[in-house]
């Protein structure tokens, strides 16, 4: 399996994730630069079957439209989050700019698996961040989203967060394998390893340890 193609894109650096699979292959979380990312795309011969989405937030969405549209991939998101892609208030978008007024084209929930060439992803709900937030699990990556940072995690203040709901989704995390690689929303990759052993929120120390 081939490494995954790391993008930070947009003025706050969402890391867009490409992975290929032959000439077909997913997108995760494009959220912004279209072109920068068909661009790339296009270098690697990867013709996208899905645009996967960990949740709905501006950032990670604002390039969906223009790279579904030259693609023709299937948009899929959590069941719950689904709300934030036709609802620029709910997504942080700009009001009336056509990127942030999308319709998913499959809603996805915890257990359910999405197919791509060799690619197998299996879906974790981790709501807390938003309502319907994800993280998709390929082999030994996890794509984690807002939910876990390098040493951090996902705000709980916009719309659809809730902390105790948060604490529940990184319990979740925590019991996965430690060799996982951890591949953020934002900022650098980690393992679960040092996840567990270092972020305050995961590890050793409590979460209320830090207020």
């Amino acid at each position: 399996m081939k490494e995954p193609v790391i993008l930070p894109v947009g003025m706050i650096g969402t890391n867009c994730y490409i992975l290929g699979s032959g000439d077909t292959g997913v997108v995760i979380d494009p959220g912004d630069e279209a072109e920068k990312i068909l661009d790339v795309l296009r270098e690697q011969g990867i013709t996208p079957k899905y645009i996967l989405l960990t949740h709905g937030h501006y950032d990670h969405i604002g390039a969906v439209q223009a790279v579904r549209a030259a693609t023709g991939a299937e948009v899929v998101i959590g069941q719950n989050d689904s709300e934030q892609l036709g609802d620029a208030s709910k997504s942080l978008g700009r009001p009336g700019d056509p990127r942030f007024y999308i319709t998913p084209d499959r809603e996805v929930r915890e257990g359910d698996t999405i197919e791509c060439g060799e690619l197998l992803f299996l879906v974790i709900d981790t709501p807390g961040h938003t309502r319907g937030g994800v993280c998709y699990l390929c082999g030994d990556m996890l794509f984690s989203g807002d939910t876990l940072f390098r040493g951090d995690v996902g705000r709980t203040d916009l719309y659809g967060g809730d902390y105790p709901t948060l604490r529940l989704s990184l319990q979740k995390l925590s019991a996965l394998d430690d060799s996982l690689r951890v591949y953020p929303g934002h900022g650098e990759q980690s393992t679960m390893e040092y996840e567990k052993q270092y972020n305050p929120y995961l590890g050793k120390a409590d979460y209320d340890d830090l207020y």
